[in-house]
């Protein structure tokens, strides 16, 4: 997302009077928005452009959104926001499984949902402003995390697909250097903090990076501690 031209974001609801709604309310704040109703229709719109957001109800007219969460982390990391009226935990749960980076419930309140995908995007375009820096490597357990690329190696040098929040969440544990870190400071380091992210959220990632190792003591977990990461020296 380049910081000189206007976030574009996509809302995908089947509701047209909310989705309408939710898009007049964005547009005023300067953002670009898609609005579609289906799965296909944003696979449609997908392939005629990409979008800095997406943000998701699950309850679509052709398919369940959790159809589209999944064909969507199968190929890209684009920022996903569930919006929907299922708040039992097994749904929420299922989607951060899956690789949503938010998940909000029906009702909401619009001047949040608005402050949540504001703050986000701006801390997209800073990550976009400092590409030109000199990239940051880190080693461990035989693993390679590359800042400047945000690519995960492993041994065997293949690249093994991280989301955006399970990146944000490794690199905090990196960066920390062997120092143990708390659910709550996992959390804040997850969306720059200001998404919610609960501890309940962090134990989710960290299970989804310890399946992608294939090995659970590379994150190693500090009883009433926190989480650390050993990088190498």
């Amino acid at each position: 997302m380049s910081p000189a031209k206007s976030p574009h974001i996509v809302i995908v609801e089947d509701d047209a009077t909310l989705r309408a709604v939710m898009a007049e309310l964005f547009r005023l704040q300067g953002i670009e928005v898609e609005e579609v109703e289906s799965v296909s229709g944003f696979f449609a719109a997908w392939d005629a452009q990409r979008f800095d957001l997406v943000l998701l109800d699950l309850n679509l007219v052709d398919e369940d959104g959790l159809v589209l969460l999944r064909k969507v982390r199968q190929r890209d990391d684009v920022p996903i926001f569930v919006v929907s009226g299922r708040n039992d935990r097994d749904t929420r749960i299922g989607a951060l499984e899956m690789g949503a980076d938010d998940y909000i419930c029906k009702p909401f309140d619009t001047q949040e949902l608005v402050l949540r995908v504001k703050n986000y995007l701006r801390r997209l375009g800073r990550r976009t402003d400092t590409e030109g820096r000199r990239p940051s490597v880190w080693r461990f357990a035989g693993w390679v995390l590359d800042e400047d690329t945000h690519q995960l190696i492993n041994a065997e040098q293949h690249p093994v697909y991280l989301t955006r929040t399970e990146y944000e969440l490794l690199l905090a544990l990196l960066r920390a250097r062997g120092r143990p870190l708390s659910k709550i400071q996992l959390a804040d380091a997850v969306g720059g903090g200001s998404l919610d992210t609960s501890p309940e959220t962090v134990a989710v990632l960290i299970h989804r990076l310890r399946r992608k190792f294939g090995d659970k003591e590379i994150i190693q977990t500090l009883s009433g501690v926190g989480y650390k990461v050993q990088p190498e020296a």
